[in-house]
């Protein structure tokens, strides 16, 4: 349930750009943490409906499709997928300002990349967002479970884990953050592509024959990772492997969600990215590889 905390500090103004799943969510959650919220958007909808353990709330943030009518915010959140960052140059043109912190909720690595050459490197802070939320109709989410988010151990990293204080979501400090994007990154390798290909929810992961596939990929991207720089072993194979058979069987992931609703698909950032640092390292992927074809197939 959504708490309202505007009456106990002053509020900021933060600008959530994006209203996918995640982004409608890090709205709601902003909002519950007391502040001013404004949903920038490229097609609007009336309102934002959070649907989570059985309730199902309204979110009264702004809602606005306008860029050049926006002022400077304190805080600018990015949750589009990755490859449309660049799509968000019209809204930091306005929002962005001296002060301000613009935080990448985004999959992948290397968020900094993605903005530095529009944005002030130290302005940037990279997010890893461990939640489980679907977005069943343009401004209607339902929050299926979890609410962490990942950030470097900086002063911006302090002030954004302040700035959801009062709300559900715990912001966790992370001193290695490159092991922590390298994680995240495992985390969807293996589920996001196989159910996006096969049509199939995260239930097909249980299927032996698949599950040997999705240790395979695994396999590939902590080899590639150990090789970047991260610290990685078998262990964070078997514990990705677990995180999937935690989940519902009928769940879904985002990329399978992406091509059911014919949007885009991440998978430049996902299995592209491991692909790539493989060649960079010279580490073999051939399995990534072989998927991140047929998914470059279906665009």
């Amino acid at each position: 349930m959504l708490t309202d905390n505007r009456t106990e500090r002053m509020p900021q103004r933060v600008a959530v750009i994006g209203g996918g799943a995640v982004g409608c969510y890090i709205a709601s959650q902003s909002y519950a943490a007391g502040h001013e919220v404004i949903l920038c958007l490229r097609t609007s909808f009336d309102r934002l409906i959070v649907d989570s353990s059985n309730i199902s709330e309204e979110v009264p943030v702004t809602i606005t499709t306008e860029p050049d009518r926006q002022t400077i915010a304190d805080w600018v959140l990015i949750t589009t997928k990755a490859q449309d960052t660049l799509s968000t140059m019209p809204w930091l043109a306005h929002l962005v300002g001296s002060h301000t912190v613009v935080v990448l909720l985004q999959n992948g690595i290397n968020h900094q990349e993605r903005l530095h050459q529009v944005v002030p490197k130290e302005s940037i802070l990279p997010g890893l967002v461990y939640v489980a939320v679907e977005r069943i109709a343009p401004g209607h989410i339902v929050h299926r479970g979890g609410s962490r988010i990942l950030v470097p151990d900086t002063e911006h990293g302090e002030s954004f884990r302040r700035l959801l204080l009062g709300s559900n979501t715990q912001v966790l400090l992370e001193s290695d953050f490159r092991t922590a994007a390298w994680k995240k990154l495992l985390s969807n390798l293996a589920a996001n592509p196989i159910t996006a290909l096969t049509l199939q929810r995260i239930g097909i992961l249980q299927h032996p024959e698949v599950e040997a596939l999705a240790r395979g990929l695994l396999q590939e991207g902590v080899a590639v990772g150990r090789a970047a720089g991260a610290i990685l072993g078998p262990d964070d194979i078997d514990q990705t492997l677990a995180l999937y058979a935690q989940f519902e069987p009928n769940s879904g992931t985002s990329m399978l969600y992406d091509r059911l609703a014919g949007r885009p698909l991440e998978h430049e950032y996902i299995g592209g990215a491991v692909v790539r640092a493989g060649e960079k390292y010279g580490v073999p992927t051939p399995l990534n590889r072989v998927l991140l074809t047929l998914l470059r197939e279906l665009t």
